[in-house]
């Protein structure tokens, strides 16, 4: 009887020992750290950029510079293009000519047609001129420059005869043989005026220059 205790005793004390022995295998004795994957840094402003606020704000910009670039590439439109005239001397626009029209209506409407077309050359002239601007309408509003746009009365009409006396004085021709000013001696009140080498008369007008 003995010996059949003392057998179940040791394999009662083995049993333990063995389920003791498991419970440590399986059982993590230390605790580790988690294992942490490797990834490479997002720079700050990439990751700002992959924010809905932001992508919207870039896909903005990005279309405002494509219109911008589109809108480089227009050409200007007709009216405002320029083209050289006068032997290469002037450049003028449609847009140029129409002004020059109604200058011509303001200051010649009661002047013959050459008369006309002598004050278009006389804008011209100087134009091409070193002494003023290289511009048509810079010459026109030049201060004190022509008396309808000094006393703010240049006149938003023009008329057939104005502007064919500009379309002739644009192809070349100049009755006034290149005078850079014109005056009525029945209204000038300017002495220097006067001191300037006279070319022509034409209806009420003395040209000089």
């Amino acid at each position: 009887m003995k010996t059949r205790a003392a057998r179940m005793r040791f394999f009662f004390f083995l049993n333990s020992f063995a389920l003791l022995l498991l419970c440590l295998l399986v059982t993590p004795t230390s605790a580790t750290a988690p294992h942490v994957k490797k990834t490479t840094p997002v720079p700050v402003q990439a990751a700002a950029a992959a924010t809905p606020e932001q992508s919207v704000k870039s896909e903005t910009k990005t279309a405002i510079s494509h219109a911008q670039k589109k809108r480089d590439s227009v050409q200007v439109s007709r009216d405002d293009r320029r083209k050289v005239i006068r032997h290469g001397k002037v450049k003028i626009s449609e847009r140029d000519m129409e002004l020059l029209a109604r200058l011509v209506y303001a200051e010649g409407r009661g002047e013959p047609y050459e008369g006309q077309v002598a004050i278009a050359a006389v804008v011209l002239n100087r134009v091409a001129s070193s002494q003023f601007p290289d511009t048509v309408r810079e010459v026109i509003f030049a201060p004190n420059a022509f008396s309808p746009v000094r006393n703010g009365q240049l006149s938003t009409k023009t008329n057939e005869s104005a502007r064919r006396a500009v379309a002739d004085a644009v192809k070349g021709k100049d009755p006034t043989n290149g005078s850079l000013y014109f005056f009525n001696p029945a209204t000038a009140t300017s002495e220097w005026i006067w001191s300037r080498p006279q070319t022509v008369v034409i209806g009420n007008h003395r040209f000089a220059r």
